[in-house]
């Protein structure tokens, strides 16, 4: 497909619709999470699932008549297994080119494929969110769903080289202006206000980045209320919902301003703490706790006693985002096996 080397060989160009996309490296770890756990496995029957719609399509007997149903089926199912792999890269934009003009050659007509691209996009939403109750991480990997596909649907009719300029010049305006949406929606957990789950993984990805460069310290919280089902089944979930807005404010109180904190799903909170070690992350974290647990949170005419068991990990050499979110994890667990309410450094 030598038509698609230019364009496939422009890395500013595409660095700039990665901007306006605003993807990053933190969607080429959830991308991988969406192919381990849901792409790899249903692929072939969300291409067949979303091809039998089709069949209701006239231009779908082109088709047929092309005899480019089998290729079709495989270069879709290629595309889902492949999804946001090495995204950024010239090996996936030339696939993606060259699979779209492919498509133009056997005379399948752009809306079709991008129709296809459409009902394979909301069948991989659906199956992810399905019976989803606040799951974490599913806002984030919706997000990531979107946001790539975008980028897919943008190759696609990249590659098909539409002689409509202005059609597309508005369809990545419409990209653009869904981005901005959704990147304002997908920053702030709406019911804290603190950092939602893809913000946060993103916040500490760049972090661990500028401590390395610098050979500075950096540490991460995970902190997670004790009993809070008791909460719930006692009073219900709107005091529930009240008492993790009060806990999120008592932790921006109890940090510093350049503090770092989120949520990172349920009742459970991270704090990523920059230019600190372990020793002073923990002096923070018993500072949380009892700030926590040494007043009740009045809400609805109820004074509710609540305590959080806190764990602190610091970045050592070879830590990834997820290994430093894992060894706090683990720290905070041992927190609640030992008693709750205290707070449990991992070994450095």
């Amino acid at each position: 497909m030598r038509g698609m080397e230019p364009a496939s060989a422009d890395p500013a160009r595409f660095a700039r619709i990665f901007e306006v996309l605003g993807l990053g490296a933190v969607h080429g770890y959830l991308a991988r999470r969406l192919r381990a756990g849901l792409l790899h496995v249903h692929a072939a029957d969300m291409v067949d699932d979303s091809l039998a719609a089709l069949a209701a399509c006239e231009d779908f007997s082109r088709i047929e008549q092309a005899g480019f149903r089998a290729g079709f089926r495989r270069g879709w199912i290629d595309i889902l297994q492949g999804f946001g792999r090495d995204f950024t890269s010239p090996g996936y934009r030339s696939r993606r080119l060259a699979f779209s003009a492919a498509c133009a050659h056997a005379g399948i007509p752009l809306g079709l494929l991008l129709l296809q691209h459409g009902l394979i996009q909301r069948a991989a939403i659906e199956r992810l969110t399905a019976g989803a109750q606040d799951a974490p991480g599913v806002r984030a990997l919706t997000d990531c769903l979107l946001r790539l596909g975008a980028l897919d649907a943008y190759l696609l009719a990249e590659g098909y080289r539409a002689p409509d300029i202005d059609a597309l010049r508005l369809a990545l305006e419409e990209l653009r202006e869904e981005a901005t949406r959704l990147h304002r929606q997908a920053t702030t957990d709406p019911l804290t206000g603190l950092l939602s789950f893809g913000s946060l993984l993103e916040s500490l990805e760049r972090h661990i980045d500028k401590a390395r460069a610098r050979s500075h310290p950096l540490c991460v919280m995970m902190a997670d209320l004790d009993f809070f089902k008791r909460v719930n089944d006692t009073h219900g979930h709107l005091v529930g919902d009240l008492v993790l807005r009060h806990t999120a404010q008592r932790i921006l109180a109890a940090v510093r301003d350049f503090d770092v904190v989120g949520r990172f799903g349920g009742e459970e909170f991270t704090i990523i703490l920059k230019d600190t070690d372990l020793a002073m992350a923990s002096i923070i974290a018993e500072r949380i706790r009892e700030d926590i647990a040494a007043t009740p949170m009045h809400v609805k005419g109820r004074n509710i006693s609540i305590t959080i068991s806190i764990g602190v990990a610091m970045l050592r050499e070879g830590d990834t985002g997820e290994t430093l979110l894992d060894r706090a994890d683990a720290a905070m667990y041992q927190a609640k096996q030992a008693g709750r309410n205290r707070v449990v450094a991992a070994p450095g």
